[in-house]
């Protein structure tokens, strides 16, 4: 065997703070749970030494479910047939937002379908009318899949996407990636971005000075090597742009959708992607644990193993409760459930800024 393959090269790749490669990481699937665990929570002192674990208070406003993506894994779009098509009006977002920063909230996600009617002055509108409103909020809004369904819905290049809407008072961009996998993406989501167009809307981002994040819905029939295909893609960008605040690992969930044959990932699955993740990007600080689609007894095993991030309490979600999962958590109990972790709570801002320390 090739002395780099072998378990003990792995480990010690793992304990020197060392980058391990593809087929290292491909070996992790087959470590005893309890040993990875402990591997990925000693690379996450690495990354981030402090026993703090922090949590925005934000809420996603889903302005539109009409959409003509159509993907196979969504139970949310209109076409799903699961809720009736509807676009909120701009006052309705408003107080939606007004409701946010009555909770203390300082951080909105608008999120929408392709919607086959939108340019880019539907966006602009949208971002100036709240940064007019409501100066303070940050915006974290959109997705990669939306910035290059504006372009070509505009006939405008990517760069004059981003520059409009940053101009508008859009602060960053959550880097929503499904799968980086093209054999996935054209089974499940042909109609939204590539794996390259996902990687071009992160260099544009880097080039106008915004941030993103990364994301992952894995159990949509992919197989363990192309998992960490989408790790290693995501390591690239972050490597050529730094961009990456945070990596958000969560399963499908297949309930209501056109792939409901196939059979949920189980919390096992969960832990180790989460672990997995932790040793394989060692260029992003902060993995969060997926309270929402995991449930919060799970998300509180993965503070132990890896992710030291619990990302939002949100005031509404809608997408993922359409599959028939309601987990819902207040800040008190988020609070909470860090404390029993062994962890101090800390309220952090959208660039991981702590706001407040529960002690």
């Amino acid at each position: 065997m090739n002395e780099s393959f072998t378990d003990e090269a792995l480990r010690a790749n793992i304990y020197e703070g060392k980058r391990i490669s593809p087929d290292q990481g491909l070996r992790l699937f087959e470590w005893d749970i309890i040993e990875l665990g402990q591997a990925a929570d000693y690379r996450r002192k690495i990354a981030f030494p402090e026993e703090n674990v922090g949590f925005i208070i934000d809420r996603i406003i889903n302005y539109s479910n009409i959409c003509e993506a159509k993907c196979a894994f969504c139970a949310y779009h209109a076409h799903a047939g699961r809720v009736d098509p509807y676009e909120l009006s701009m006052d309705e977002i408003c107080q939606k937002t007004e409701e946010l920063i009555q909770g203390r909230g300082t951080q909105v996600m608008l999120q929408g379908g392709l919607h086959p009617d939108h340019t880019l002055d539907t966006y602009l509108t949208m971002v100036k009318t709240l940064r007019e409103r409501f100066p303070d909020i940050y915006l974290h809004s959109f997705s990669p899949a939306e910035l290059t369904h504006i372009a070509c819905k505009s006939d405008l290049s990517l760069d004059e996407v981003v520059q409009s809407l940053k101009d508008a008072g859009l602060n960053s961009v959550p880097g929503a990636s499904d799968l980086l996998v093209d054999r996935i993406r054209n089974a499940v989501s042909p109609k939204k971005c590539t794996r390259e167009q996902w990687c071009e809307v992160m260099q544009t981002l880097f080039r106008h000075n915004m941030t993103s994040t990364a994301t992952m819905t894995y159990g949509m029939g992919e197989t363990l090597r192309e998992r960490i295909a989408h790790l290693e893609v995501i390591r690239e960008v972050q490597d050529s742009t730094g961009i990456l605040k945070a990596f958000i690992p969560w399963s499908f969930s297949p309930a209501r959708t056109r792939l409901e044959h196939i059979s949920p990932a189980t919390g096992m699955d969960y832990l180790r992607m989460v672990a997995i993740a932790r040793i394989f990007l060692d260029n992003i600080t902060f993995i969060q644990a997926g309270w929402l689609t995991e449930g919060t007894k799970l998300a509180q095993v993965a503070l132990t193993m890896g992710a030291n991030d619990m990302g939002g309490v949100l005031t509404e979600e809608v997408v993922v409760k359409a599959t028939g999962i309601e987990t819902q958590i207040t800040m008190t109990g988020m609070t909470d459930l860090i404390r029993d972790a062994g962890k101090t709570p800390v309220q952090r801002d959208s660039q991981y800024r702590e706001i407040r320390r529960f002690t």
